[in-house]
């Protein structure tokens, strides 16, 4: 998926927040924006925005010699979103279809992000969950008769909600793939392992400093278990874009935090969805 030329503005804004959490005064912030706004011409429009976005963060982080702006965020994320998901845990267990409801519940807790500038309400979307594009039926029969599944996780807070789906699913050579190192807010390989997710399945690292996945970048232990898995799940936007258009088949949990998402799910800005996209080399076989 491309990015587009708002992609820059929305980037300048991740960036900004990672200024002002360094502390940096306004002076600073300023010089250092100025510097950001001189890479414009110099950035490709052809990649996904997550690989578009990531340059300007990771100069940022450079320019302020801080390795994790946001590692104090993602440990109130996941403290927060920790109590909410031990709360739903119990009532998903008492659904008719509790693996389907724990894949509502993980899409909605894509929410928590620090990304996208919109607001969205997380108890809100949970009260009435739903999918406005529903592949869930046809993941669930994939999960059925599958021996090697990869699932993608996310965010910080909503890894909690991950959790929920990564215990119920049947049994499979499950591997789980974070980030190698800190972006954003999004779950690291030590952070998964903190929160006990190698109890589920092996843990593994893209091998890439990118938000999303970035083929030019990611490690060959990734590419193989990407490449073989019966069944790929990916969390969020920024696996979305880089993944909808690669050679192979996948299903994507989200909710939709920006118009170009949003347009190319076919669905309003806030709408949670299961989208499966078949890939490039699928044969159509459902």
């Amino acid at each position: 998926m491309r990015s587009s030329p708002a992609c820059f503005e929305c980037g300048l804004k991740q960036c900004a927040r990672i200024i002002q959490l360094s502390g940096c005064d306004e002076e600073q912030k300023d010089e250092i924006l100025k510097r950001l706004s001189r890479l414009k011409d110099r950035l490709d429009l052809n990649e996904p925005p997550g690989t578009y976005t990531s340059r300007l963060l990771l100069r940022t982080m450079e320019f302020l010699g801080v390795p994790d702006p946001f590692a104090q965020i993602k440990q109130e994320q996941n403290r927060r979103a920790g109590e909410m998901a031990e709360r739903l845990d119990e009532e998903i267990e008492r659904t008719e279809e509790p693996l389907r409801r724990a894949l509502m519940v993980s899409s909605a807790g894509n929410v928590i992000d620090v990304g996208p500038g919109h607001s969205f309400d997380i108890k809100g979307l949970l009260a009435a969950l739903g999918f406005a594009h529903d592949d869930s039926p046809l993941l669930l029969r994939r999960l059925a008769r599958a021996e090697r599944v990869v699932y993608i996780l996310d965010n910080a807070g909503e890894v909690l909600f991950d959790r929920l789906v990564l215990k119920r699913l049947p049994k499979v050579r499950l591997t789980i793939v974070a980030r190698s190192s800190p972006i954003l807010n999004d779950v690291t390989v030590e952070e998964a392992q903190k929160l006990g997710l190698d109890k589920l399945g092996r843990i593994i690292g893209t091998g890439s400093r990118y938000l999303g996945i970035d083929f030019k970048t990611v490690s060959d232990e990734f590419r193989k278990v990407y490449q073989e898995a019966d069944v790929v799940i990916a969390k969020g936007h920024a696996n979305f874009e880089s993944l909808v258009d690669s050679g192979r088949d996948g299903f994507y949990l989200l909710t939709a935090k920006c118009e170009l998402v949003a347009e190319r799910l076919g669905v309003r800005l806030g709408d949670m969805v299961c989208f499966y996209s078949p890939g490039r080399n699928s044969t159509g076989n459902k």
